[in-house]
């Protein structure tokens, strides 16, 4: 049975009184989004595929704006879980030690907290890996299979970014969140 968000029964609402919609369900198929698209990602790029430098720069552009987002979010999802202490009854099951809900979210809290430098490490990395990579180009004058070919001033391969810049990826952002 399909449930829908927008319409649900409750003691003050009917079934087709419209109720407030929870974001939970869009935000979970977000976060299960993002975890395909890297898992999908991985199984692309796992035999080597035919990119070029321009198309590993772009992959790597987005990646680091991906990653840069990272804090933001783990630090959004730490205050709801703080404010849940407020607006739910909580307990804890038996699967965990912890018995106090307080203690488990004031520990949830230290751990999303301690992911804001790592992220802002990879970002850095990826980012640092994203400036050479965007730099590298393809001399189209060379046959690379082709060891007598000497090299020319022919154009090389422009990027998608260059050729329809108001479409470049974080092109509106400084960086990482902070």
């Amino acid at each position: 049975m399909h449930f829908n968000h927008d319409r649900a029964f409750t003691p003050d609402h009917g079934p087709d009184e419209p109720t407030v919609q929870r974001p939970g369900p869009e935000v979970i198929d977000c976060a299960r989004a993002a975890e395909h698209a890297v898992r999908r990602l991985a199984h692309l790029t796992i035999h080597q595929p035919t990119l070029t430098p321009a198309d590993v720069d772009s992959v790597l552009a987005h990646l680091a704006e991906t990653v840069a987002a990272l804090p933001q979010v783990a630090v959004q999802l730490a205050e709801i879980l703080d404010r849940s202490r407020d607006t739910h009854l909580l307990s804890m099951d038996d699967m965990s030690s912890t018995v106090d809900p307080d203690i488990g979210i004031d520990t949830a809290r230290l751990h999303l907290d301690a992911t804001r430098e790592p992220a802002l490490a990879l970002y850095r990395v990826i980012d640092a890996a994203r400036n050479q990579t965007a730099h590298i180009r393809i001399d189209l004058s060379r046959d690379p299979l082709d060891e007598h070919t000497t090299p020319t001033s022919t154009p090389s391969y422009r990027r998608a970014e260059e050729r329809d810049a108001h479409h470049r990826p974080g092109a509106d952002r400084r960086g990482p969140s902070r």
